[in-house]
């Protein structure tokens, strides 16, 4: 049935398993680049679903990032949320990667910490 066309794509092209490489490699170039960084709370992900947290309110990384050509959104506030397509390179993957992490260290920089 038509239904299940989309799950046999998914198994033949071994998406999920191209999901979870992707995913970790963000993941891997964010805990190197991000951890520890004064206002970084955690970096979380579950295959190319990909969070950040910040100590802080960052809508305003939305505009900065499609100033860039990077689109992203901010869930709850604070988390940098990133969800990008199956059919990057590994090379895309780490320009994106890497234009995230320029962003929320810009942004962490010029943002007020947030108040106790």
């Amino acid at each position: 049935s038509r239904r299940f066309s989309g799950t046999k794509h998914i198994q033949q092209d071994n998406l999920l398993q191209r999901a979870n490489v992707l995913g970790e490699l963000f993941s891997q170039y964010f805990q190197q680049h991000l951890q520890g960084t004064p206002g970084v709370v955690s970096i979380r992900g579950q295959g190319l679903l990909l969070g950040i947290e910040l100590d802080r309110p960052c809508g305003q990384l939305v505009t900065m990032a499609l100033e860039k050509n990077l689109l992203i959104n901010v869930a709850s506030e604070r988390v940098v949320r990133l969800l990008p397509p199956l059919i990057l390179s590994d090379n895309d993957t780490l320009e994106i990667a890497k234009l995230t992490v320029v962003l929320i260290k810009e942004f962490l920089s010029l943002s007020d910490k947030p108040s106790i």
